[in-house]
């Protein structure tokens, strides 16, 4: 159970029975005049005006359970404020951190509201309240509601309409629905009837009590003159206001003033014979008893809690919002220890926040079905954040480089990609993913602003950065230019795609920082392939093609090897066969001949054996990859057919070749 809602068993009990004369002795000493008493809303403190030392002070106690006594009065100001100031009227607000009170500096003619914070256990000097509530006039008996949005307070009546010197009119100030405090203006005469005193806003914000010294009915309705103060009993609700109504459960013969409620049902007051010097008139005693359960207030909730910050306490900003409607009802700070505590309608929904500058933000969604409730909150300085970077149209993961900057680029660190990272908060940020051949990024991080979650997963894409190479493909011979499909092999990704080219001419978009080979098998025409790299600095931008026709032409394989004097296909021929290969299974009709040649190193007949054999090699590879013998012939030339001299070991490795031809049909 929360540390100040812990009377709410002890109250509800005491609605049930009297409270006794003893939970007041340490209160109510011999021949001290005891006044202007206002219990706290959840009955763990009590502030007062007692002259136990000959003059008029403000008290405090507190409620010793253990006892169910109230503890020894405490003065709430040294003696050099007590000095300084004449106090009257002192009341706390609904967290018990801010003392409400009227107060007269030596030397000034009137009394103005003033309010002194609690800091660690001692009350500041008083200051005086600047939201337009002081007048001219004594401005006094001030009474905050629950929510902090509205104050009653009375002021005297001027001079000329004084019915008697003590008689006053109670006013309320309120703020309006931007938080700004709107002028003072002075209750209906409903509840303004000519002498009244001592208001008392209840914990609901909506009903009220104060005492009037005016005639009565009774209860058969018959007019009754009264000659001492007595409890009232009102309510307004922002839609209607209720007819005043009389406390009849705690009438006596002497004056009965100062009347407060802990929680919704125990009351207390202020009673005992009329006491009077001609300026002020009080009862001079504490009492306290049951209030009847027709003028009880609404049900409240208690809502208490702490915020901290690896286990320290925090100041923070507590704010209560209506999640229908997203409007602020109550907004208060947490004292030196973390500890907050407000009353909420009972049976409703509402959003608690905690915030502070520079802090995380934490809420709760609360239902106000019980009589107390704790909601405890554990801010945080700083957020952990993961980013995973990928490739936006392949989403596969890439190495980037992420820069943090401030709202200035001003850099603050820098990671490796895919990495976690420790940002504060509190300033805006800004995170910069820069990647080989990727246009660079930003993700710019809110962090100045409400920070809900502690841990921050982002998935960045980074798209990559292309580069246009525009070719061209035209007949050998008469420069035609050609129509065909063409063949995208990504080399770096291993990826195939296929392209129509018409009018001879298309300009492909490749990514950048990677290889291509481009490739086509023009009907009639030998294949083509070329490799694009645009790894380099200065890559590739056009490429021209003239394609050669392929009747009765000898087309020769690049890169086809022997070991020497071999037969034994070298490794490196087999990226060139395959594309033999594919040039084949895309025009099913053709018939070729494979042939080999040689240089003139050797004997004549040897080369004609050993081009045989090679011929029969790549004959055989190509059998192995799918292609019919049916479409097949081998032929070795030797070194009958050089295509230059024999005369420098540049032309002989020239004239070692591989060429197939494409045959006639049934050739």
């Amino acid at each position: 159970m929360n540390r100040h809602c812990l009377l709410i068993a002890a109250i509800l009990l005491l609605s049930i029975h009297p409270i006794l004369a003893q939970e007041f002795e340490k209160i109510n000493l011999p021949n001290a005049i005891v006044t202007q008493a206002k219990v706290t809303f959840d009955g763990t403190r009590m502030v007062f005006m007692a002259n136990y030392d000959g003059r008029l002070k403000p008290y405090i106690a507190d409620y010793e359970t253990d006892s169910a006594r109230w503890g020894d009065p405490v003065l709430i100001f040294d003696a050099t404020t007590n000095g300084q100031y004449e106090f009257q009227y002192p009341q706390l607000n609904f967290d018990n951190s801010r003392l409400l009170i009227s107060a007269r500096p030596q030397g000034k003619p009137d009394f103005d509201i003033y309010s002194s914070e609690l800091t660690r256990g001692t009350w500041f000097d008083p200051v005086l309240l600047e939201n337009g509530i002081n007048s001219d006039r004594d401005d006094l008996a001030p009474s905050e509601s629950s929510d902090g949005k509205k104050i009653l307070f009375t002021r005297p009546f001027a001079a000329e309409e004084k019915k008697d010197v003590f008689c006053q009119e109670i006013y309320m100030i309120e703020k309006d629905e931007t938080g700004q405090w709107l002028a003072p203006r002075a209750l209906a005469p409903t509840y303004n009837t000519g002498c009244v005193c001592d208001p008392f806003f209840a914990r609901d914000n909506k009903t009220f009590f104060y005492a009037s010294y005016e005639d009565v009915n009774d209860a058969e309705g018959r007019r009754v003159s009264r000659n001492q103060f007595n409890i009232y009993w009102a309510k307004s609700d922002g839609v209607r206001s209720y007819t005043p109504k009389l406390v009849s459960s705690i009438q006596t013969d002497a004056d009965i003033r100062s009347l407060s409620i802990a929680g919704d049902s125990t009351l207390y007051y202020t009673y005992g014979d009329i006491t009077s010097d001609n300026q002020r008139r009080w009862s001079s005693n504490m009492r306290g008893g049951p209030l009847e359960s027709s003028l009880q207030p609404e049900a409240m909730t208690c809502l208490s809690g702490t915020v901290t910050k690896s286990g320290s306490a925090v100041d923070a900003n507590v704010r209560v919002v209506d999640p229908f409607t997203a409007q602020a009802y109550q907004d208060i700070i947490c004292d030196e220890n973390g500890y907050y505590q407000l009353y909420l309608p009972r049976d409703r929904q509402f959003s608690v926040l905690a915030t502070k500058e520079g802090l995380s933000l934490q809420s709760q969604l609360i239902a106000t079905d019980v009589e107390e409730m704790e909601v405890d909150f554990e801010l945080f300085e700083a957020v952990k954040t993961s980013f995973n970077v990928f490739d936006e149209e392949f989403f596969f993961p890439i190495f980037t480089i992420i820069t943090i900057y401030d709202s200035t680029y001003n850099q603050l660190a820098q990671v490796g990609s895919n990495g976690n990272v420790v940002l504060d908060i509190g300033q805006e940020l800004n995170v910069v993913f820069s990647a080989d051949n990727y246009w660079e990024d930003t993700l710019s991080l809110p962090l100045d602003q409400e920070v809900l979650f502690e841990n921050f997963d982002f998935d960045i894409v980074l798209r990559r950065k292309v580069k246009s190479v525009d070719l061209t493909f035209e007949d050998e011979e008469t420069g035609n230019s050609l129509g065909l499909e063409l063949t995208v092999l990504n080399v770096t990704r291993n990826e195939k795609t296929k392209r129509q080219v018409k009018g001879g001419k298309i300009t492909l978009e490749l990514r950048d920082g990677e290889v291509y080979e481009i490739s086509t098998s023009a009907q009639g025409y030998s294949y083509f392939n070329a490799e694009i790299d645009l790894t380099k600095e200065e890559p590739v931008k056009e490429v021209k093609a003239e394609l050669k026709s392929v009747k009765n032409q000898a087309i020769v394989l690049n890169n086809i090897t022997f070991e020497v004097n071999s037969y034994n296909l070298g490794a490196q021929s087999y990226e060139e066969l395959d594309k033999l290969v594919t040039y084949l299974l895309e025009n099913p009709d053709y018939r070729v001949e494979v042939a080999a040649h040689t240089d003139d190193v050797g004997g004549e007949e040897f080369n004609l054996t050993l081009s045989n054999l090679r011929a029969n090699s790549v004959l055989e590879y190509l059998q192995d990859h799918a292609i019919t013998v049916e479409r097949l012939v081998a032929q070795g030339y030797g070194e009958s057919t050089p295509l230059f001299p024999n005369d420098t070991d540049t032309n002989r490795a020239k004239n070692r070749r591989v060429e197939f031809k494409i045959l006639s049909e049934g050739e």
